[in-house]
């Protein structure tokens, strides 16, 4: 797709938003500066593939998306995807899945050892951030309460729209 394709500009600032979250919400808010702080240094590395930043950065990128991204994918799209499904949001889940599985090749291609991918990596990701914590995030605290959210949140827990 044309987003894959690395086409959208970085956002300048890279993220401008202060938004009150709601509690079930607020660790995978948490986890965004950290995506956003590492689309940047992945970016600013890929100015010098060759150079050892470029290297040091891929390894830690690598690290950190084993560590919180992978998890953090799975945890949205185990509950908080499948929720807003259920409740009609079709198409914000299309693109939250979407970018998911760009952001999953384009990660493959860093760890094949392509440091070229790094700065589209870092858009990708810097733009996914946005896209979650001003669109997908606000519906979710529109569509549910926060004891709903919460429920939501768990993955094993019955989702509240499941048991109508």
């Amino acid at each position: 797709t044309q987003w894959c394709a690395g086409n959208h500009p970085l956002p300048h600032p890279l993220l401008s938003f202060v938004v009150k979250r709601i509690h079930a919400l607020q660790d995978l808010s948490r986890e965004h500066h950290e995506a956003l702080v590492l689309a940047r240094r992945a970016c600013a590395a890929a100015a010098d593939p060759h150079g050892p930043d470029a290297q040091a950065q891929r390894a830690h990128l690598l690290e950190r998306w084993a560590v919180q991204f992978a998890p953090h994918f799975q945890l949205e799209e185990q509950t908080l995807l499948p929720a807003l499904e259920r409740a009609g949001l079709h198409e914000p889940v299309a693109t939250a899945l979407a970018q998911h599985a760009c952001l999953r090749e384009m990660i493959e291609r860093v760890r094949q050892g392509d440091v070229l991918a790094l700065a589209p990596w870092g858009d990708a990701m810097a733009i996914h951030v946005r896209f979650e914590e001003r669109t997908l995030f606000p519906l979710a605290q529109r569509v549910f309460q926060p004891s709903e959210l919460t429920d939501v949140m768990k993955p094993s827990a019955p989702h509240p729209s499941s048991s109508t």
